[in-house]
């Protein structure tokens, strides 16, 4: 790595339009900082908490990052499954650790293991969970219309006053998991059940 970044704290940058190149960033805090259209490339994110930072326009090329920490940030498409290769994920290893009452939307997270995976009160509309493990994961009032969740695992994730979801019953594993009304309604109309006094 060309610059190394441990236990730094960045609070209210704003850039735009930058490319970050050869950075190793380790246990760092990002705070309520800005980045639109912002290009990584051969980076490295490890431990870091981020704290209400907002990130449009987010590319990178053979960038990694384990165990991060988000809360009240906006990622907006990010495909997570693109920083986190096979060898981390065997071992488990992901790009965050916790996800929490952030903006998601239209993100990738496309066969990753999420096994506890904290995602709560966030807003994950249009993101992708195929082929995902998420046993254990909480969901718990956040935002999922138009969320794609198909052929997953999702044993004992917590739905609880979550909104606007709607998946098979017949193609993901749901043993356990927890659901509250009326939201679940539309668990049984994909099964083709129809619920009224009609």
């Amino acid at each position: 790595m060309e610059k190394e970044y441990v236990g730094e704290v960045f609070s209210e940058l704003e850039k735009k339009d930058i490319c970050i190149e050869g950075a190793l960033f380790e246990d760092c805090i990002f705070e309520y900082c800005s980045f639109d259209n912002l290009q990584l490339r051969n980076c490295s994110f490890s431990g870091c908490n981020f704290i209400g930072t907002r990130f449009s326009g987010l590319s990178f090329e053979r960038t990694q990052a384990i165990g991060n920490d988000f809360e009240r940030c906006t990622l907006i498409g990010v495909d997570w499954s693109l920083i986190s290769d096979e060898r981390k994920r065997a071992m488990n290893l992901l790009p965050f650790d916790r996800l929490l009452k952030c903006t998601l939307r239209h993100c990738v997270f496309y066969g990753l293991d999420l096994t506890k995976a904290d995602l709560s009160e966030s807003d994950l509309a249009g993101s992708y969970f195929d082929d995902c493990i998420l046993r254990d994961a909480r969901f718990c009032e956040s935002e999922l219309i138009k969320t794609s969740f198909a052929h997953c695992d999702l044993s004992g994730a917590d739905f609880t006053h979550a909104k606007n979801y709607f998946f098979s019953l017949e193609t993901n594993r749901v043993k356990g998991a927890r659901f509250t009304l009326p939201e679940a309604i539309e668990l049984l109309n994909a099964l083709g059940i129809v619920i009224g006094d009609e």
